[in-house]
């Protein structure tokens, strides 16, 4: 590979973004060949002659809106959802020039850009329930203020089903603006210093012809008081200027019933006539020179003129359906302006994401093989649940759920390779996981019908197929030494192989063939068996060297089970096995990934880590199961869902080998990295918005200098440089400012409120006095430590109530801290080891009213109080019936807890507010307060 290079002070960087999912617009001029896009949340300025990405990042949403200003100087992107934003670039430098914070309240769903440039109209957009209907507003975006320079509601829009998706100025005018919907369209004017709609008038008949119309977009014609508006059957509606007559009020003639309906600035229009331009849905209409453009679902592109006679047609472009077309400033040096048809050269976006370019002088072309055009970008026609990085090459392999696999170039960014995944039967597959092998010999894929291949990774020619279920795929991974591929499907099973030679079947030889010569087997792979492990969704499957050389497979499920397989002597007759009975590793938390640690593998112990959906990493040792260390995960996102080493360069060994260095997903939006070992410090974890909703994929390149991010529906592959050192540069300046306050402990003090910090202080020099005797005249001895049964009191004493489970992991955590370096143990915990165990065994979030709620109806809804009595003495962790009456006296009091009738029932309200004694108000997050 070339040379990546310097790097920003991020640790994750994006570097190129393939795919394409909305519309494109044409920044070329004489000087200047390059295109906007925008994927996922990412607008992308891309020079097609360089072939180079720009990228701009400012969204947290998709990107829905976006416009470009006449002279190409301006570019405007728009979003919908929580924090939604609109943004104004600069489209030559792509640096941001205008942001406007929470438009509307939904986020935007429409966006345009006046003639003059100076002036921004956006379409809220409508979400059923909410209140407030829909917001058309205009904005001067050049003026230093943030509000709006006028907001008005949309007449009639009273779900989502009638919002309005469609807004455009009148280009000789920006005082005119124009909105529709499928089934309404409403003219704008502001010169009265407000914005004032109106809505056509519709003579009966006229209602009858078009009642069954869908209005799509609608545009002004240019030095023209009229405008037009496509509709799915292929027709163009054209309006035009009325005068005011009396009765011309009658709501009996209005097609929206939307007022006001008159004003004396009302821009008064009336349907004219209709005329059917295209066989199918018209999805995009504008004016070039002289010319109407219309496109549409039959992927062709006609131009009209003013008086709607065909002038030119684009009609080989096979490319799919159009969904916008934008032309460069300037005609192209190779037309002639006076023959009878010329225009701009222009791009062409379609909805199976290809954006072509097509020259003006294609019309002239008499084979339809040189009418098609040039492909600029090629994205992604469907939605993308898995990707895969080669182990030794810069290729990257897509997996879309059309069926297909796309083999990519990682630094040229080229295409190498397309094949339709087809099932025994001639279906088309679906692929749900993908995986190569450590040498890059073989590519697995899996299918959601339960189908697995093993393709050639060249090529994607199958060399092996299988089918052991019916259930989607969900893991596939391959050992170390790529001989054994495992895969787990959503059956809750995992099945194992291995490429292995087969010894040949004698029966083969021919009769009377003395001279019979066997061929030389060759291995391939062989089914081995599969064995159901997991009673809920498997999590995370792993394969590890240990450092005896023994290969190990491990894997983890939401139904709290850790399970380890033997590898040893196992083959199709033995079947797969498991190496021990399954090891329960949570009591609350849900499992949600696992790796095995990248640095442990001594003389001591290996570890495997586990995230948890209570944003807890464990650490267990591989093989007693026995937990070695809790600590805090990154809390960017929601609960991690995968974890991949990071290789870097061992030059010792001149090979990738792991590093201090594990990217992490979660289930939405974030990707980060976080340094091992792990130990809840804030400071060696980062993590950025990857994709606007789901996180479907993650691969590490085998060099360790990219990761790739899929986000599923947006059809968005990112790829993302890393920089460890700006991650270590980060942790540095954490050091420098920690030792200015106090010592490594002040990092992880950052995360407990000041009141809580004082507690832990006093309460941890108590616990120094308990240890030694409270009466005591003796000297004291300040140890500054304590015995670590000291731990479990110190926790409750701060209002965190651990299982005795979790006490004994605390304890064994502190106990094993250097074992696995030195071999020894510890006996003792000091304050600053004590502020980092309390941070990181403290739960994330409170205990909510709605968990007891849940806890409940496990148990059966209301029961009756002796019978809950009983379960807490009786199931899980026991409490004595003595330890229970001191639990619901310090809880209720003396009284209280001795007035509970057995025969009474209790339900979850009950319990929450009389016997725990709840606040009705809760905090952030749904905990009790």
């Amino acid at each position: 590979m070339e040379e990546v290079p310097p790097l920003s002070s991020n640790a994750l960087t994006l570097d190129w973004s393939f795919g394409f999912k909305g519309q494109v617009h044409s920044l070329a001029s004489e000087n200047r060949s390059a295109i906007f896009y925008t994927t996922a949340h990412t607008g992308i300025i891309y020079d097609y002659a360089s072939k180079t990405q720009q990228l701009l990042q400012g969204h947290c949403n998709e990107i829905v809106a976006t416009c470009v200003s006449e002279d190409k100087k301006w570019i405007a992107t728009a979003d919908s959802g929580p924090d939604s934003v609109i943004v104004v670039w600069d489209s030559l430098t792509g640096t941001p020039v205008k942001t406007i914070f929470g438009p509307h309240e939904g986020g935007v769903a429409a966006l345009a850009i006046s003639g003059d440039s100076m002036f921004l109209a956006s379409l809220g957009k409508v979400q059923d329930g909410m209140a407030g209907g829909q917001d058309l507003s205009l904005w001067e975006w050049s003026a230093e203020t943030d509000s709006a320079l006028y907001t008005c509601t949309v007449p009639n829009v009273q779900s989502s089903a009638s919002a309005h998706t469609s807004v455009a100025f009148n280009p000789g005018d920006s005082r005119e603006i124009v909105t529709n919907g499928d089934s309404n369209i409403v003219f704008w004017t502001w010169e009265s210093y407000q914005l004032v709609p109106f809505s056509p008038l519709l003579s009966k008949s006229d209602r009858k012809t078009l009642g069954h119309f869908s209005f799509v977009s609608s545009i002004f014609m240019p030095g023209q008081t009229s405008a037009i508006t496509s509709t799915t059957n292929g027709e163009v509606v054209l309006w035009d200027a009325v005068e005011k007559e009396e009765g011309d009020n009658n709501e009996e003639d209005d097609i929206t019933g939307a007022g006001p309906k008159f004003s004396e600035t009302s821009p008064l229009k009336s349907m004219v006539k209709s005329i059917k331009l295209s066989e199918g849905r018209v999805n995009f209409m504008s004016f070039v020179e002289k010319y109407l453009v219309v496109a549409g679902e039959d992927g062709c592109v006609r131009f009209y003129d003013q008086s709607l006679r065909i002038m030119a047609w684009y009609e080989d472009l096979n490319a799919g359906p159009v969904t916008n077309v934008s032309f460069a400033t300037n005609l192209p040096s190779n037309v002639d302006e006076r023959a009878e048809f010329c225009c701009p050269d222009f791009v062409v976006g379609t909805s199976t994401s290809y954006i072509i370019g097509v020259e003006c002088a294609l019309f002239q072309e008499i084979e339809p093989d040189n009418r098609r055009g040039a492909v600029l970008v090629q994205g992604i026609g469907d939605e993308v649940p898995c990707v895969a990085t080669h182990p030794t090459m810069g290729r990257l392999v897509i997996g879309v759920y059309d069926g297909t696999l796309q083999l990519w170039d990682l630094m040229s960014r080229t295409l190498l390779v397309v094949e339709e995944l087809m099932g025994e039967n001639g279906a088309k597959q679906r692929p749900q996981c993908l995986q190569f092998d450590s040498i890059g010999r073989s590519l697995a894929v899996g299918m959601t019908s339960g189908l697995l291949k093993v393709t050639d990774p060249d090529t994607f020619q199958e060399t092996a197929s299988f089918v052991n279920g019916d259930q989607p795929l969900t893991y596939l991974r391959f050992s170390p030494d790529s001989t054994w591929l495992a895969c787990a499907d959503a059956g809750n099973y995992v099945s194992l192989y291995q490429f292995a030679v087969v010894e040949e079947d004698v029966s083969l030889q021919p009769e009377d063939d003395e001279s019979w010569v066997p061929p030389e087997p060759s291995p391939t792979w062989n089914y081995i068996g599969r064995y159901k492990s997991h009673s809920g969704t498997i999590t995370g499957l792993e394969f590890a060297t240990r450092e005896d050389g023994r290969l190990a497979l491990v894997s983890v499920g939401e139904d709290r089970m850790l399970v380890e397989y033997d590898l040893t002597d196992v083959t199709a007759e033995t079947g797969l096995k498991l190496r021990n009975e399954p090891t329960k590793i949570e009591q609350t938390a849900v499992p949600t990934t696992c790796l095995w640690h990248p640095l442990l593998g001594g003389d001591f112990e290996d570890r495997v880590i586990t995230a948890n959906n209570e944003f807890k990493f464990k650490q267990w040792n591989a093989d007693n199961k026995s937990c070695r260390k809790t600590s805090l995960c990154p809390t960017f996102g929601g609960p991690l869902t995968s974890l991949s080493n990071i290789p870097q360069l061992n030059p010792e060994k001149n090979q990738y080998g792991p590093s201090p260095y594990v990217v992490y997903s979660t289930a939405e939006k974030v990707v980060g990295i976080v340094k091992v070992p792990l130990d809840g410090n804030p400071a060696k974890a980062m993590g950025l918005i990857a994709h606007p909703t789901a996180v479907s994929s993650v691969s590490v390149s085998g060099d360790g200098r990219f990761v790739v991010t899929a986000g599923g529906a947006d059809k968005c592959v990112n790829v993302w440089q890393v920089s460890t050192k700006a991650l270590e540069m980060k942790i540095e300046e954490a050091v420098v400012k920690a030792d200015g306050a106090g010592g490594s402990a002040s990092m992880y003090s950052e995360l407990i409120d000041p009141e809580t910090k004082e507690d832990l202080i006093d309460y941890f020099y108590y616990a120094q006095l308990r240890t030694q005797g409270e009466d005591t005249t003796e000297e004291r001895e300040v140890t500054g430590t304590v015995p670590l049964k000291e731990i479990p009191n110190l926790v409750r004493a701060l209002g965190y109530y651990p299982t005795e489970e979790e006490c004994a992991n605390m304890i064994s955590e502190v106990y094993y801290a250097n074992f696995t370096e030195t071999g020894e143990t510890t006996d003792v915990i000091d304050l600053d080891t004590f502020i980092k165990l309390y941070v990181n065994h403290k739960p994330v979030f409170g205990t909510s009213k709605d968990e007891i709620t849940e806890a409940f109806k496990v148990l059966g809804g209301n029961i009756q109080w002796a019978g809950l009595t009983r379960l807490l003495k009786e199931k899980g962790e026991s409490i004595s019936e003595e330890d229970l009456k001191n639990i619901l006296t310090s809880l209720m009091g003396k009284d209280g807890a001795e007035g509970m009738n057995p025969s009474s029932f209790m339900e979850a309200g009950g319990f929450s507010d009389k016997v725990l004694g709840f606040d009705e108000e809760e905090g952030e997050g749904g905990e009790v307060v």
